[in-house]
């Protein structure tokens, strides 16, 4: 199984020296990938809720908390990184033009020589729907186009066509080209079953947010269940899931109203080994704390934790 590990890219420790030195690390250090979250704009008051699975509370998203914006975080970790891989997670599609998102996107996979991973949602806060047009209602409709228009834009050699019920157009041919063939690889973000379905019939990989090994196995064969359905291979649809994560040595948690891996480094090898057993093939570690002791974590994670896997 995998690991990968959040940047640092919300509140203070959302800084160019810290997230070099956090991607430097985990590149050094032989984890899989870096992952960003975002948010493009946040309200003074906010009457719409995102409980997560694992939280107490609806979150820290009040505004005067920087959310670094992605494409331009993955951007500079392209440039001082040379294996690890990196992508959204997640990145909100329908608050984007896609077009001139397929572009970005294709100009980040080429110059990283194919090492980013668009990690797809469709967004969740009405007051942030709002802010950029877009009616929430439109939300999943957005999504599945925005994913097809960036497919066809990638993928073809020639001008393409593009005629849906948000984008349409005749013979455009893509500014910049993808380093991977047919563009980078699409994860779908969500635990709900429409989330499964849109994984079913257009991610490759399914990125899970804080749930349990057995609510992964759950979701697992609801997904392949889906995947046949849509006439497709469920083995070529990557599992992952996103977990928080606290070292059994004092750190600063930014995040303490969530329920988090944690214990001796036997304890946290058997929860990481309880998501192996469950198909996850990419551990995503969202360590929400001070940039330094995320480098001091992932070091833990490598000399005590890694071996006993």
């Amino acid at each position: 199984m995998k690991l990968g590990v959040s940047l640092p890219t919300v509140g203070p420790p959302g800084r160019r020296r810290y997230l070099v030195e956090v991607a430097e690390a985990a590149d050094r250090l032989g984890f899989d990938s870096l992952w960003v979250s975002s948010h493009v704009a946040l309200p003074a008051t906010r009457n719409s809720t995102c409980l997560y699975p694992r939280a107490k509370t609806a979150g820290a998203y009040n505004w005067g908390v920087a959310w670094l914006e992605p494409v331009a975080v993955l951007g500079l970790v392209a440039g001082i990184t040379e294996r690890i891989r990196f992508g959204t997670h997640v990145l909100a599609l329908p608050y984007r033009n896609p077009v001139v998102l397929a572009t970005e996107l294709a100009t980040l996979d080429q110059l990283s020589l194919g090492r980013f991973v668009l990690g797809a949602g469709i967004g969740w806060m009405a007051e942030e729907f709002a802010a950029v047009g877009v009616p929430r209602s439109e939300r999943g409709a957005r999504t599945d186009e925005t994913i097809e228009v960036m497919r066809t834009l990638w993928s073809n050699k020639n001008p393409a066509s593009f005629h849906g019920r948000f984008v349409d157009f005749d013979d455009m041919w893509l500014a910049a080209r993808p380093h991977t063939p047919g563009g980078p690889p699409v994860y779908v973000g969500g635990n709900t079953d429409a989330a499964l379905r849109r994984v079913a019939r257009l991610g490759d990989g399914w990125l899970a947010h804080e749930l349990y090994p057995e609510e992964v196995v759950r979701g697992r064969q609801k997904l392949t269940d889906l995947a046949a359905a849509a006439g497709r291979d469920p083995e070529h649809i990557e599992l992952t899931v996103r977990r928080g994560l606290l070292p059994p040595f004092p750190v600063m948690d930014f995040m303490s109203d969530r329920a988090c891996i944690a214990g001796s480094a036997e304890e946290v090898a058997e929860q990481f080994d309880a998501y192996r057993s469950a198909g996850i093939s990419l551990l995503v570690l969202d360590l929400s704390m001070r940039p330094a002791e995320i480098v001091e974590t992932l070091e833990w994670l490598c000399k005590e934790v890694q071996p006993l896997l």
